[in-house]
């Protein structure tokens, strides 16, 4: 059994790992925490374009991802728009949005999620 990691933080988790040709991305938060639902979503949905690279795929190969957002109703159409800009339409994944309290009171949305490996 082979698994992959991708830039494992010591003692705490991978950002990302493979196996079985299948890329997990584990839940990321945006770094600038000043940007509003949208600004804090693109940040995001352009770190899992680097972690997706790094795992031999990219955004077309994504099976499912959850999003968590701090406000749900007053947030989703701004985490949507930012979504569909990124996602090619052709390759909709699964997906899941709830409303959670996130880990800090300036996080927004956070997202994880599953890709096929490229192949």
């Amino acid at each position: 059994m082979t698994i992959t990691r991708i830039q494992p933080n010591p003692g705490r988790l991978s950002h990302a790992l493979v196996h079985n040709g299948i890329v997990y991305v584990t839940g990321q938060v945006p770094e600038d925490r000043t940007q509003d639902v949208n600004g804090q979503t693109k940040q995001l949905l352009a770190r899992i374009d680097e972690l997706l690279e790094a795992a031999g795929s990219d955004k077309s190969n994504i099976l499912f991802a959850q999003i968590w957002l701090k406000h749900a109703v007053k947030d989703f159409s701004e985490m949507n728009a930012a979504w569909s800009e990124w996602i090619p339409h052709n390759a909709l994944p699964a997906r899941a949005t709830v409303e959670s309290n996130l880990a800090a009171e300036d996080i927004l949305v956070e997202i994880a999620l599953q890709a096929a490996v490229k192949g």
